[in-house]
């Protein structure tokens, strides 16, 4: 019956039928006896729609309540799955961490068991690797030219060279974060003047940006998200997109391990409402953002700010370590303690003005200054000595009325005195030398041993053993019987992953492997395509020949004793760099596209999704409403089921909720994803994977909302095609919510939601209003284009109209003229000829488009000064 008298309200051609109720309702209004004139005035709803069926029939006859039912439920169950599915992976990777810890720890006891004065690093990276090309950097008249001409930085020269740790240290109002961000050009609010220089070619900063990280002063994370997720994410975002799922995993572990953070790696970060990881963790997450996207130049914004002296030393020494790989960190820091600030292997000082006062050698600062006529008290911290002497606290015996600015004119006559002799490579290389002698005294005793308990294991002296008599092997060497678990560990370390058999020299190989820092093991090379047994010690190679132009003479001694006859391979290790060129491991990185970004955000997005505690509140407040509407429009102010008033204040108040709900996809997410844009993030896929992943609230919500009220109230009509209108409302509010989260500050976007809503659909949507706008003329197409109520209301009202054929000659006066009224109103305009109610669909749905289109502007190019 639905479908055969649908078009009596859909379109004009169809019309006879409203024609002739008009002539009916004209007609009776002078005639038919009023029942009664009160707020029941619509007793005749049983005459309009057939005699009333128990709540058990009711239910019976729509099986398309029960039908959405299912889908619903089986929407939330997927998720649920997927939910679990990705809790089962988080257990999986903290096993498998435990697991190579585990591993590593019976190895260090294997060794020191069989040479205890054998040197074996603590931590090795699995998945973090010597940089193939590093970065150099130099700046020359470096200054920065504010909009009115004035200048902050007054032309800056020098360099930092590339594996170093550099810090930027004065007083404050010199310029430190200043120059930071001119250099790594991230400035919009001035000009940068003169010529920055990476590895000797005239470029900028930027157009290295796959290769670069940027640690804020403020520690912007995910709030929702346990540690190890946020530095999961991050790696998968910005490292290369040919890296595997499990060296993935092995930059997570590094960087966790690296950053003294893996005993808190499934802990959520929390934040002012939610407790979670203290503060100095939170900075060390902030950190491990940056380090997860391995990158070759890192510049951060004083990341020991709000640490204590021992946390700051154990933050640049884990930094420090990195720019073994071959990293160049350059950060501002501020009143670091001693033991901090020779960890620095440059520092460049800065005055008031941002003028140079020294740049050089951490080392050779104080003697510079003692050169310059300051004497320093035995019991003072010489970084702060630093700052008071740039500050003018400090008299100079030499200079009776010495200014601070005359600090510049002193580095301008005495910046060769920066490399006065503080060269200690003698002694360092003869204990280095020292080192490597009896290294290999170790290593030959080490071969020894293990080939004499390698012979009684292995009685067929083929030199190749199965996996239970690795472990026989192990109990011996150790004393102490391993794991199963670390056995098939260290197995797949010594020969490869899923080996049956390992030979006597993988064996060995493996343990002299444990002295270097970056694992050098078969199961670490391959996860490296096409990487040799050697790859780590060529990589290494590597780095010590590029860095050699920078080394003095007594450094390139050094590297010589220390390569050994790995020099005499030059050939087939440029070879090596060819391929690993070949492979992309260079200073540009192609990172994930568009579809692998969407992927990875959304899986990042339903992981906060199952967090998101807020929409509890909601959909309670959405369960109140309904059931509030429900109950006072059947059983207290009873209203003819035609009446569209209580339609448009149940869709103003699912609107509204809406509305308020959606104030949460971009609100406070702007500062990540200020940062996450500056790194190389598709926009379009973060905008998409939010507003999609928001569209299971909007259903499943519009669904709570709909099905109590419907079931309450009983407007016998299809629930299908009376629940859609109301689906349709919560696209378009949550699109006007998006909307404000984008262009207004957070803590007033509720307001403006509620404004909004309260204008577009309770004021332009009531039908006394709409009779005076829809006219024509400009005033009507403003009216149709923002009110979203008067084309969902009109919708229902039209389902309505064609389902229960109200009778005007049944009603009392008052709803006569309310019929009338409503007729006149919602049946007036059918724009396109496609009918009334398809008509508020296609009006609804561009409207949504159009308004989220708009929030996709808004996100696009509002606030693109804002690089965190």
């Amino acid at each position: 019956h639905f479908g055969s008298s649908r078009g009596s309200c859909w379109a004009d051609s169809r019309a006879a039928p409203i024609a002739a109720m008009d002539m009916i309702l004209n007609a009776s209004n002078d005639s038919v006896a009023v029942a009664g004139d009160g707020i029941f005035s619509g007793a005749g709803d049983d005459d309009l729609a057939g005699p009333e069926l128990d709540f058990s029939q009711y239910l019976r006859s729509n099986m398309s309540l029960y039908i959405i039912l299912g889908a619903v439920l089986a929407l939330y169950f997927g998720l649920f799955l997927r939910e679990m599915q990705w809790r089962r992976r988080q257990r999986d990777q903290v096993r498998g961490t435990e697991k190579e810890s585990k591993a590593h720890e019976f190895a260090e006891i294997l060794v020191c068991n069989l040479m205890p004065s054998f040197r074996f690093s603590k931590f090795q990276f699995r998945g973090m690797q010597p940089k193939v090309e590093t970065i150099s950097l130099e700046f020359e008249d470096l200054s920065l030219e504010l909009k009115n001409g004035q200048r902050v930085l007054k032309g800056v020269t020098g360099n930092f060279g590339s594996g170093k740790m550099c810090a930027i240290m004065g007083p404050s109002g010199a310029g430190k974060t200043t120059f930071l961000n001119t250099l790594c050009g991230k400035v919009n609010y001035g000009t940068m003047v003169g010529t920055v220089r990476v590895n000797g070619q005239e470029t900028t900063v930027s157009k290295f940006r796959s290769v670069t990280g940027f640690v804020p002063q403020d520690d912007i994370v995910f709030e929702d998200l346990t540690v190890r997720e946020q530095i999961f994410f991050s790696a998968r975002l910005r490292n290369d997109v040919s890296t595997s799922e499990k060296r993935i995993a092995h930059v997570v572990n590094d960087v966790l391990h690296i950053m003294h953070i893996d005993h808190i790696q499934n802990t959520i970060v929390g934040g002012v409402e939610q407790r979670g990881i203290s503060g100095g963790q939170r900075k060390r997450v902030n950190i491990s953002l940056e380090l997860a996207a391995q990158p070759t130049l890192l510049f951060l914004d004083e990341p020991t700010s709000g640490l204590d002296a021992t946390s700051s030393v154990a933050v640049a020494l884990s930094l420090k370590t990195l720019c073994g790989l071959g990293m160049t960190s350059i950060m501002v820091i501020h009143q670091p303690r001693y033991s901090l600030f020779t960890l620095f292997d440059d520092v460049l000082l800065l005055g008031e003005g941002g003028q140079t006062v020294y740049l050089g050698d951490a080392r050779g600062a104080k003697k510079y200054f003692e050169h310059l006529g300051f004497a320093m008290a035995g019991n003072e911290n010489p970084a702060d000595w630093f700052m008071d002497v740039i500050s003018g606290e400090v008299k100079n015996a030499g200079i009776a009325k010495f200014e601070p600015a005359t600090l510049f004119d002193m580095w301008d006559d005495n910046e060769s005195c920066a490399a006065l002799d503080h060269d200690e490579s003698g002694p360092r290389l003869r204990r280095t030398l020292t080192f490597i002698e009896a290294n290999q005294m170790d290593r030959a005793v080490l071969t020894a041993s293990l080939q004499e308990e390698f012979a009684r294991i292995d009685p067929n002296l083929n030199f190749v053993i199965n996996e239970d008599e690795l472990s026989l092997l192990l109990t011996r060497l150790a004393g102490a019987e391993p794991g199963e678990t670390v056995v098939r560990e260290l197995m797949d370390r010594m020969a490869g992953p899923d080996a049956e058999t390992v030979s006597e020299r993988e064996f060995l190989s493996y343990l002299n492997g444990l002295s270097e820092e970056v694992a050098g093991d078969s199961d670490a090379n391959a996860e490296v395509e096409g990487a040799s047994p050697t790859w780590g010690r060529r990589f290494r190679n590597m780095r010590r020949r590029s860095r050699a132009a920078t080394e003095d003479s007594s450094d390139s001694e050094l590297d010589t004793a220390s390569q050994g006859s790995a020099d005499n391979s030059d050939d087939s290790e440029d070879g090596e760099q060819e391929a690993l060129h070949a492979r992309g491991q260079t200073l540009s990185r192609k990172t994930p596209g568009f579809l692998m970004q969407m992927k990875i955000l959304m899986t990042r997005r339903l992981v906060q999704w199952w967090r998101m505690t807020e929409r509890l509140v909601f959909i309670i407040a959405l369960i109140f409403a309904a059931t509030f509407f429900g109950v006072l429009d059947r059983y207290i102010v009873v209203q003819p089921l035609w009446d569209a008033n209580p339609v448009l204040y149940l869709h103003t108040a699912l609107a509204l909720l809406m509305g308020i709900f959606c104030l949460h996809i971009f609100g406070d997410a702007q500062p990540l994803f200020w940062r996450e844009r500056a790194r190389g993030m598709n926009v379009p896929a973060f905008y998409l994977s939010r507003v999609t992943i928001n569209m299971v609230d909007l259903v499943i919500q519009t669904f709570f909302f709909t099905a109590i009220y419907y079931v309450i109230r009983q407007p016998r009509v299809p629930y299908s095609t009376w629940a859609l209108p109301f689906l349709l409302v919560s696209l378009v509010a949550s699109a006007w919510g998006t909307l404000v989260s984008l262009a207004v500050q957070p803590v007033k976007g509720a307001f403006f939601v509620t404004l909004l809503i309260f204008i577009i659909c309770a004021l332009l949507g009531q039908p006394a209003m709409l009779v005076v706008m829809l006219q024509g003329g400009q005033v009507e197409v403003i009216a149709s284009s923002l009110s979203l109520t008067r084309w969902s209301v009109a919708m229902n009202f039209c389902t309505s109209m064609t389902m229960l054929h109200p009778n005007p000659m049944r009603m009392g006066t008052k709803d006569q003229a309310v019929f009338g009224l409503e007729k006149d109103v919602y049946l007036k305009r059918d724009w396109w000829g496609i009918g009334i109610w398809e008509t508020g669909l296609c009006a609804m749905l561009v409207m949504s488009t159009v308004i989220r289109v708009i929030a996709f502007g808004l996100l696009v190019y509002r606030n693109r000064d804002k690089n965190v």
